[in-house]
């Protein structure tokens, strides 16, 4: 079912994922040297908005960041963020597709370096793989019953490549049933200006030109999704509560919209 290296890059992920004192190495090199390196690397590019928000979380259990999905360094930028603001965080978790990260060495790499290999667990798209993909629910799941713990989750489920970054794509279950069944905190964040071309935007970073892009993230309060907890374990519950989220994510597009059409005159910089 895996080649070689997945099956490689698979054991290396169990093995820092699933141990608590390797973890938790893991963890320390996420936030000394990931996150700081990120942060060098676009603080001349973002602005975060309601950051206070995160100073207000001193959560008893788990913690869900949910977000818009336009780029593959968004949960990258998250994570730098929450890293700099939230001392309360003792393990991160962003589970991503397993193409590239979890089928590559060069995909490995970034994950190790970047991230002490916190893009954990895989998702599998291949209908033959997809019965894997329960074993990723209940180990998130199960992690996010323990205080300290931070899960990324797009309740797009895929990256959303539209020409609208405001327009998000259907919600999907698998969000919501993760948040019925663990009972997290659920925090929405809304990201947009990532440059499809990350180096790019790196290297924007450092020049300081006048045009170069600026990349927003806004942060909501915790969701209350306390009238979900007597409802009936199942799809339509689980859909019903991945709306709800989503709809607090397009809330804060909304205010992202209307910022930068002020920032640009009247003109909306990302048209």
């Amino acid at each position: 079912m895996f080649t070689p290296t997945e099956r490689l890059i698979r054991a290396i992920a169990r093995g820092v994922n699933h141990h608590p004192r390797v973890k938790h190495w893991s963890h320390g090199v996420l936030r000394t040297v990931g996150a700081s390196w990120v942060h060098y690397a676009t603080r001349h590019l973002l602005r975060v908005t309601n950051v206070e928000a995160l100073a207000t979380l001193d959560p008893s259990r788990g913690v869900v960041f949910a977000s818009n999905h336009r780029s593959y360094g968004d949960m990258f930028l998250l994570s730098s963020v929450l890293l700099r603001h939230c001392s309360w965080v003792e393990r991160m978790y962003f589970p991503v597709r397993h193409d590239y990260f979890y089928e590559s060495l060069g995909g490995l790499a970034i994950n190790a370096a970047l991230t002490g290999m916190a893009m954990y667990p895989p998702v599998y798209r291949q209908a033959s793989r997809r019965p894997l993909n329960r074993e990723m629910v209940s180990f998130v799941i199960d992690e996010l019953r323990r205080p300290g713990t931070v899960v990324g989750l797009h309740p797009e489920g895929r990256r959303n490549t539209t020409s609208d970054p405001y327009a998000l794509l259907p919600a999907q279950p698998g969000v919501g049933e993760i948040v019925h069944r663990a009972r997290p905190v659920v925090v929405p964040a809304f990201i947009a200006g990532m440059p499809d071309d990350l180096l790019a935007g790196v290297r924007a970073n450092f020049r300081r030109a006048p045009d170069r892009p600026r990349i927003t993230m806004t942060f909501g309060t915790a969701i209350d999704l306390s009238a979900f907890d007597e409802a009936p374990a199942g799809a339509r519950t689980s859909l019903r509560i991945a709306q709800a989220i989503q709809a607090e994510i397009e809330r804060l597009g909304r205010g992202d919209r209307q910022q930068r059409t002020r920032w640009g005159g009247g003109r909306h910089p990302l048209d």
